[in-house]
């Protein structure tokens, strides 16, 4: 089993450092944890209301890596890497944003992109658009970027493991204010943990896994990590009062 050296791929406590995510070795731990599955295996799911981590399957979950570093990047990025608006479009952004138009719950359009080399093509994409936004802007340019979000119950408990870069707005109740280098933390730790319930799909089939990934961001957590069945905090928004 490959062993992944956590000083790598973790958020420096160093400010001075610098370091962003190596988000290409997301691509090689998808690649190296889906190799060889059969379809059955790839869709073993159980919506059990007490395994929330299992109600979306192997497939899905790189369904959902790919749609995530497509959308993320899109929405949170598009005015660095496209700003004359030339912007491509791998997948119609209007069925997959989150919103009251998003046709897929955050994942790619099933009718189109079930295979998992075209889902695996498609977090290329993304990955390669992560990978340019942080080749090409200085540190101190992603600490400027800031943005407040409505926050969630979720959120709120995951961004405590970042080291700086995102925390409670303390001008608007309810809200969560991220730098630019706080995201890209962020969505390459939110990758991570679903790379993470990919390999617990895997153990609960019997299956073995291809490489040792390392406790840093989500998988700090119990619930991410797999040291409990529980549910983590719910995507319920934070109040604003």
């Amino acid at each position: 089993m490959a062993v992944v050296d956590p000083d790598v791929v973790e958020m420096p406590g160093d400010p001075t450092s610098g370091a962003m995510p190596p988000y290409r070795r997301l691509v090689d731990w998808v690649t190296a944890e889906t190799d060889g599955l059969t379809d059955a295996e790839l869709d073993l799911d159980d919506h059990h209301p007490d395994r929330e981590w299992m109600w979306w399957s192997i497939r899905r979950q790189v369904s959902h890596i790919a749609w995530d570093a497509l959308v993320f990047t899109h929405r949170r990025c598009a005015h660095l890497l496209w700003p004359n608006g030339d912007e491509p479009e791998p997948i119609v952004w209007k069925d997959h944003h989150l919103g009251p138009e998003m046709k897929y719950d955050r994942v790619l359009d099933e009718d189109r992109y079930w295979a998992v080399p075209d889902l695996i093509d498609k977090m290329e994409v993304g990955i390669g658009w992560l990978e340019r936004v942080v080749a090409e802007r200085s540190i101190s340019e992603l600490r400027a970027d800031t943005t407040s979000i409505r926050g969630t119950y979720f959120w709120e408990y995951v961004i405590t493991t970042l080291a700086r870069g995102a925390g409670p707005d303390p001008d608007r109740p309810g809200y969560l204010r991220y730098t630019l280098e706080g995201s890209l933390w962020m969505v390459f730790y939110e990758q991570l943990a679903h790379i993470r319930t990919i390999q617990r799909l895997k153990e609960h089939q019997g299956l073995t896994c291809a490489v040792e990934l390392p406790r840093v961001g989500y998988l700090r957590l119990p619930e991410y990590w797999g040291d409990t069945d529980a549910n983590g905090p719910s995507m319920q928004r934070l109040p604003t009062g």
